[in-house]
């Protein structure tokens, strides 16, 4: 850089900071700053020019020695540390690492990254070592992590199953002041991109919920809190009968978590005599609220479907309370749920008449569904088939009830009937588990990898389900909201949401001359509020100083 005279038209010098650069071999010029009308009595103004553009000047040639070559995803890690640390679940981790003093890992590091990638993209173990460990913040996650020492974790989750479930559990909670907990539980299908039954006794064909018969599957069954927390999960073959888990996961229950109390939830799916004897246990104090399957009383379908019975808790809501055997019987009538009813009942008939208006229809048409069989004359004789309106003006008249089973002596029939409807919490949390954090389909082939998979994926619904509590008791909504015709529907913000936002909160390696400067980009919007919901303050913008020599200068 040096300064250069120039003259124009009319004989007028002026200085120019000019720069000098090589072009096809040829050096040429390039004006950087124009410094002003040239003359020996304006060198101070020429020094006060150089002044005000110094920080210009600096700056340029700066530039020259900025490099930047790539990002690392930053804001989920963030969260996520904030949580396994006021979860307890680092404290967790470093127990069990404490019972095993010749693991030549670090088992908090693995599982942390393990976790983060579900929330960022989840995949196999083997994407996680072939790529995510070097898409992630290097400072917060183990360097150079193993694919084997990633199998490894997976099989110390599975042998430690049972103690994460039970320290999270009674995190922050009294035993002396616990008095009752309401447990939710269901059931659901795992599968797996495999038809080998021969590696386990999990692995089996069996009735797959996601309609993959074609697979092998594990059933899934999950405990949640009404608060949609999660405290714990059990794996059984994937030909296993749902009816058939509850005594094992009572016993489990009672013996894991020692609860003094509990109410246990359960959907319509686990009515039968043998499950409510089961539930009761041994000493016959074990409580429940099964919802009950009304259609299979017939010979008290004129005492549950008779209105005149019922008392109206609101226009909305009416109740009936009567007894089965020994135990209460709750069966409400809702307007709202009858009109659900209508409507799926009217989806059906839309696709039995569109069946029945084809030229050429055979009685297979209609075998496969068991509604259709009911709503379908002729099909015993195979020859003409018309909807059976009888059959489908009963079940008009049944629109809108529901019922349940419960032995609990000390709480209202609208407080049971509340309880029972937050079973919508467990089919949340398989949605989840399922979707956001694609625990299926599994990779994985023998018992205790497939055991410790699920824990993970526990653990990484359990951080999940604090964000969402968090983001719920605060009333956050989405920033920047969908508009439709003119109107903003305003809508509570989920952590989805807020963790896609979060994925632009990056790391950038800024290096300078002999210096490398780490520095996070901005946090805003959903991200921000995330932040805020989990008590978590953003860190300084420039993260960590390094020298050449890679020795650490500064570090936030």
């Amino acid at each position: 850089m040096f300064i250069k005279t120039t003259i124009n038209s009319v004989g007028q010098a002026y200085y120019h900071l000019v720069e000098s650069y090589r072009l096809d071999g040829k050096v040429k010029h390039r004006t950087l700053l124009s410094l002003g009308k040239a003359g020996e009595d304006r060198m101070d103004e020429l020094i006060a020019a150089l002044s005000k553009h110094k920080e210009i000047l600096t700056l340029l040639e700066l530039a020259k020695s900025i490099e930047v070559k790539d990002t690392y995803i930053l804001g989920p890690l963030l969260v996520l540390e904030r949580l396994f640390e006021k979860s307890g679940i680092n404290a967790i981790l470093k127990s069990i690492t404490a019972k095993h003093p010749k693991l030549e890992f670090n088992l908090r590091g693995l599982v942390f990254t393990l976790a983060a990638a579900r929330f960022v993209q989840p995949g196999s173990k083997l994407k996680v070592f072939e790529h995510w460990q070097k898409r992630f913040y290097p400072e917060m996650i183990t360097q150079d992590i193993g694919l084997h020492h990633l199998y490894r974790t997976l099989d110390l989750l599975a042998v430690h199953k049972d103690e994460i479930e039970k320290e999270l559990f009674w995190r922050d909670r009294d035993l002396l002041n616990q008095e009752v907990d309401v447990i939710l539980y269901d059931l659901t299908t795992l599968r797996f991109e495999s038809t080998r039954t021969d590696l386990g006794e999990l692995r089996q064909f069996g009735y797959s919920k996601e309609r993959r018969s074609d697979c092998t599957q594990v059933v899934l069954g999950l405990l949640v809190t009404p608060e949609g927390i999660p405290i714990g999960f059990e794996v059984y073959p994937g030909n296993t009968f749902e009816g058939n888990t509850i005594k094992d996961i009572v016993v489990k229950l009672r013996e894991k978590f020692s609860i003094r109390r509990f109410i246990f939830v359960g959907d319509r799916g686990l009515f039968s005599k043998q499950n409510l004897t089961a539930l009761r246990g041994d000493n016959k104090v074990g409580e429940f609220i099964v919802g009950m399957k009304l259609a299979v009383f017939k010979k008290r379908h004129d005492e549950f479907y008779d209105i005149r019975r019922y008392q109206w808790i609101h226009d909305d809501l009416a109740v009936y309370e009567t007894t089965h055997e020994d135990d209460r019987c709750i069966i409400t009538w809702s307007r709202s749920r009858a009109e659900r009813d209508r409507k799926a009942r009217e989806d059906v008939l839309d696709k039995i008449r569109k069946k029945l208006s084809k030229k050429k229809i055979t009685a297979k048409e209609f075998v496969s569904n068991t509604t259709y069989q009911r709503y379908v004359v002729g099909l015993n004789d195979n020859k003409e088939f018309t909807l059976n309106e009888k059959a489908i003006a009963q079940d008009a008249t049944r629109d809108g009830y529901f019922g349940v089973v419960t032995n609990v002596t000390d709480m209202p029939a609208k407080e049971i009937v509340a309880n029972y409807k937050t079973l919508w919490i467990v089919e949340d949390a398989f949605g989840e588990v399922k979707g956001t954090l694609r625990a299926r389909p599994i990779f994985h082939w023998t018992d205790p990898r497939i055991v410790g998979h699920l824990t993970l994926c526990f653990i990484a619904y359990y951080c999940e389900s604090l964000m969402t509590k968090a983001l719920r008791e605060k009333k956050l909504m989405l920033e920047n909201p969908a508009i439709d015709a003119g109107i903003i529907k305003l809508r509570p913000l989920t952590v989805v949401e807020a963790m896609r936002e979060l994925q632009e909160v990056r790391a950038v390696p800024v290096k300078v001359r002999s210096t490398t400067m780490w520095v996070r980009t901005d946090i805003n919007g959903n991200a921000n509020k995330l932040f805020s919901a989990i008590g978590l303050k953003p860190p300084p913008k420039v993260l960590r100083l390094t020298s050449k020599n890679e020795n650490v200068v500064a570090q936030a």
